[in-house]
């Protein structure tokens, strides 16, 4: 009777040492994306600090009397 009970124990434990794995790997999965997210987000952000400072720049030109010839250049 124990040795049964004993092993209807362990098989519960296999299977839910199986889910577990199962949940470990799709984690480290959706940790992947999320690097890859983050990695994206940043670019994104690097490329509108550079184009609000483009924006900024315009502005400061346009109220000196227009663009000058650098900032023509570099647009």
């Amino acid at each position: 009777m124990e040795n049964t009970a004993l092993k209807l124990r362990v098989a519960e434990c296999e299977k839910i040492s199986a889910i577990n794995q199962e949940l470990k790997e799709e984690i480290q999965e959706i940790r992947k994306q999320n690097d890859v997210l983050k990695t994206t987000c940043q670019n994104y952000e690097s490329f509108l600090k550079s184009l609000h400072i483009k924006v900024q720049d315009g502005i400061t030109d346009r109220a000196e009397g227009g663009l000058g010839d650098n900032k023509l250049k570099e647009l």
